[in-house]
């Protein structure tokens, strides 16, 4: 039977060996030269973001929206001849019932001198409803 070797302990068995010195190596190199490191960290950081932005796809143009546009009124249609007659008559009589109405106003107001003005305007339009009107056809509506 052939005896076992002993290995020596002298030849890596349990010794730990010179793994302590080169990380202590190690950690004064990063403390003498960190700012070599963030720097060489920095420039690898941005290469790695150029390339990954030159290999996308271009995103779409933008596209601002439109400007808003000032509210105008449409330009009135020009009126002549006929029209314009029409025109003319419709407003001069629209103009005498509104101040036939004005009077109409007055004379109730001064018809009911203890009323309130919201009392008086309620009679007014009441009195406006039914088409009447003192100062036109005497305050019949039936009349031409």
């Amino acid at each position: 039977m052939a005896a076992k070797r002993r290995r020596s302990g002298s030849k890596g068995g349990g010794t730990v060996g010179c793994a302590p010195f080169l990380v202590l190596i190690v950690i004064a190199l990063i403390i003498k030269f960190w700012w070599v490191i963030l720097i060489a960290l920095g420039v690898v950081a941005v290469t790695a973001a150029l390339v990954r932005t030159a290999k996308a796809p271009p995103r779409p143009a933008r596209v601002p929206p439109p400007k808003p546009q000032p509210v105008m009124v449409p330009p009135r249609p020009v009126l002549a001849g006929d029209d314009l007659t029409a025109h003319m008559r419709t407003q001069k009589r629209i103009g005498r019932e509104r101040d036939m109405q004005e009077w109409d106003y007055e004379w109730i107001r001064l018809t009911y001198p203890g009323k309130s003005a919201r009392e008086i305007n309620e009679i007014a339009n009441a009195h406006f409803a039914r088409g009447r009107s003192i100062g036109i056809n005497w305050g019949d509506p039936s009349a031409p």
